[in-house]
């Protein structure tokens, strides 16, 4: 039975749709394969806005939850393989120690208003914004990740004025922050879309690494999200 959503709640409605989805696939209401309601039987069950429920399945796609199939609807996911990535290494002592040069380049920085995830991780208010930045990072020139990083506003103001083309990991640490530990790491495979294959100089559908990873200090206080494609073709992962 669906839950009703409480609209005088701090907690904005598309985020309670979302949990509420989410509840459902948890309890096998739907399972893997399903076809989700559609907007309008969502609207007239929860009482809520065509823009509500159209952002709430937004996220749920971004998230891996759901996907959306052109003419069908949208389906539940297929369950994916998760895999914890013990060690933590920075780009450039990655390609240090395959004795080639890392490059950097920032191709967007600006404050965007963070998803569920990144509310919940960043332990941030749903009406204050966070830092985006967007870079494609390339070995020996050759372009190997295209790097989606989300940082809280406090404490990470310099993000916003800083040189973002070298060690992010570097300037964290220069800055009296050290990342630790990735409190959750998932690693699935994707293809390229024709941006991400333009960005990344492959053909679009070319096969990559797409890894999430929630990245945290020594105190346990959370720095990032890191959402990357990487070229599986130019990327291999040791997983001890």
């Amino acid at each position: 039975m669906p839950r009703p959503l409480n609209s005088e709640s701090q907690k904005p409605l598309y985020q309670q749709l979302i949990e509420e989805v989410k509840r459902k696939i948890k309890s096998g209401e739907f399972t893997q394969g399903d076809k989700i309601p559609s907007e309008p039987e969502f609207m007239k069950t929860y009482e809520v806005s065509r823009i509500t429920v159209r952002k709430a399945i937004e996220e749920l796609v971004t998230e891996g939850y759901l996907t959306k199939k052109q003419g069908k609807g949208t389906f539940v996911n297929k369950p994916k393989i998760k895999r914890k990535i013990e060690n933590i290494m920075s780009f450039r002592n990655a390609c240090l120690a395959c004795n080639m040069e890392p490059g950097y380049k920032l191709i967007e920085r600006k404050l965007i208003k963070p998803s569920s995830d990144e509310i919940d991780f960043l332990n941030h208010g749903s009406n204050e914004k966070i830092i985006y930045t967007k870079r494609i990072l390339t070995a020996d020139g050759d372009p190997i990740m295209l790097e989606n990083n989300y940082f809280p506003l406090n404490g990470f103001e310099f993000m916003l004025n800083e040189n973002l083309e070298g060690s992010l990991y570097t300037l964290l640490k220069n800055k009296g922050i050290n990342p630790i530990h990735s409190e959750s790491c998932t690693l699935e495979l994707v293809s390229a879309t024709a941006f991400t294959a333009k960005l990344l100089n492959v053909p679009a559908g070319e096969p990559l690494f797409y890894m999430i990873a929630h990245i945290k200090d020594s105190k346990n206080n959370p720095i990032h999200i890191g959402r990357q494609y990487i070229v599986g073709s130019r990327y291999l992962f040791n997983i001890p």
